[in-house]
């Protein structure tokens, strides 16, 4: 990367990063990208995992925006189905909730219609009887019915990372652990950075004619190393989820529900287990290692009491969780829930691109603006985005294995796994492995708790590892797993 200079350098390697590679580099640009730490660990790896349509910004009346990212969400099922699959949602409507019977027809005929979404995943209103047929934990009191549609699945972290090798495939050069330290110029325009390796603490110069700030949640910190005075662009919300046993929280399928206070939030099955979220409030906090607070855990359980009381799941039911933060544009005198998750494309006055906001569904959209942006100071021919139809191929491995027996080791492919994952997946840590590559510690917590010294030794073994970097990996680990479960 230090060799030869590029025609554009990506800082940030989360989903919009990995997409502006790709997009660059299947239209001919010699492209490189660095990450900080691993690649989809922002956030990127910490979202809802739902390729969805944004059904709620209709309320906000912000059709252009409805509309473009219900047509992106077909784009990525047709290049990714192994990677979003088609997910039954169900929305119960009550009597006084956000939604009646009439409202819920009409709103949902709008979205499909502007979304473009497939006849045959077109929306079906259930009756009263139905609906409580396909989830019978509902309370039958004040149930009108409800609305049942299809959203799409991910693996928010696998979806970045196949976006990321495939933007490899096609000549871009990325690396994570490598952090910008600070800006280079050539008569005051922007040409480069310095970068450090946070694994080997060596130092490099990246050299390009253009640089693009995808930072996601760290765009203002980039920004700072550019101009220190620049105003501030982003309002950061945090959104939290939190994962129980399925036979706790036994939902028969995806759930999208009305909260007390006038919010929609999610409850999805998923691998034996059942997460719930997401929350949307303004953060100030460190923003690499956003945490969930007690709070934050009260409000979804609060939540959760007022469909499923029966259940009485408590915080001591939840098996692990996670926070995630939205790097939104800054609209003040607005609530968390009240800004527009459109993005939007600065440039500074050095020449730095900046590109926030945005959504996970999106991500393809906004690559191909920041890409155009280019070409078009460039001047020229301006070669055709084909991101549109570029299929990603599917990962050798694909999840962890079902129904181990706790007191069984790891899954016998693990080894297998381990080494794809650091031979084709820029796997440099176990927390690499365990948190985005297999996304274990999420809704296998247990396993890898059990398991956790036993891989720690499979890994150092194929990476040549001496016994300080086996500690360090070791305690990320360790730091990690506190983090989903405290």
């Amino acid at each position: 990367m230090c060799q030869t200079p590029f025609d554009i350098l990506i800082i940030g390697g989360g989903i919009t990063g990995a997409g502006i590679a790709l997009d660059a580099a299947s239209r001919g640009l010699k492209t490189c990208l660095v990450e900080m730490k691993d690649f989809g660990s922002g956030t990127s790896g910490r979202s809802t995992k739902l390729i969805h349509g944004g059904l709620r910004y209709l309320k906000q009346l912000e059709f252009r925006l409805v509309s473009e990212i219900g047509k992106e969400r077909e784009i990525v099922h047709r290049n990714a189905p192994h990677l979003t699959k088609p997910e039954h949602m169900l929305l119960p409507l009550y009597k006084g909730g956000s939604l009646g019977k009439l409202s819920g027809w009409m709103g949902m005929n709008i979205y499909e219609w502007l979304a473009g979404v497939k006849k045959e995943e077109w929306h079906k209103m259930l009756s009263i009887k139905e609906t409580l047929q396909a989830e019978p934990l509902l309370p039958s009191k004040d149930l009108l019915g409800s609305i049942l549609f299809y959203e799409y699945r991910t693996d928010d972290a696998r979806l970045t990372l196949e976006v990321m090798k495939e933007a490899v495939r096609h000549g871009a050069s990325a690396m994570n652990y490598l952090k910008v330290t600070s800006c280079l110029y050539e008569k005051e325009k922007i040409c480069g950075v310095v970068v450090k390796d946070q694994l080997g603490n060596r130092e490099g110069r990246i050299h390009a004619t253009y640089v693009v700030n995808a930072t996601g949640p760290w765009v203002d910190l980039t920004g700072a190393l550019d101009n220190p005075k620049e105003e501030t662009k982003l309002h950061i919300t945090k959104g939290i989820h939190l994962v129980f046993d399925q036979q706790k929280l036994p939902v028969k399928q995806a759930l999208y529900f009305d909260t007390f206070d006038k919010r929609m939030i999610f409850a999805i099955p998923r691998e034996g287990k059942t997460y719930l979220g997401t929350t949307d409030t303004f953060y100030d906090g460190d923003i690499t290692n956003p945490t969930v607070e007690k709070a934050d855990a009260d409000y979804l359980l609060r939540c959760l009491h007022t469909y499923f009381p029966d259940l009485n799941l408590k915080i001591t039911d939840i098996e692990s969780s996670w926070a995630g933060l939205r790097p939104l544009i800054q609209k003040p005198g607005k609530g968390p829930s009240e800004i527009s998750r459109k993005d939007e494309i600065f440039e500074s006055a050095s020449g730095l691109i900046t590109i926030a906001g945005g959504k996970l569904t999106g991500y393809r959209k906004m690559a191909q603006r920041v890409v155009d942006r280019i070409y078009d100071k460039k001047g020229g021919i301006q070669p055709k985005c084909i991101t549109d139809q570029i299929p990603l191929p599917e990962s050798k491995f694909k999840e962890w294995e079902k129904n181990l027996s706790p007191t069984a080791g790891p899954p016998p492919s693990i080894k297998a796994w381990l080494s794809y994952s650091i031979e084709e997946e820029f796997c440099c840590t176990l927390s690499d492995f365990l948190v985005r590559r297999t996304s274990a510690a999420y809704f296998h917590i247990g396993d890898v708790n059990r398991w956790k010294d036993i891989l720690l030794e499979y890994m150092a073994e194929l990476m040549n590892w001496d016994e300080p970097t086996k500690s360090k990996n070791m305690q990320d680990l360790e730091n990690n797993l506190r983090q989903f479960s405290g």
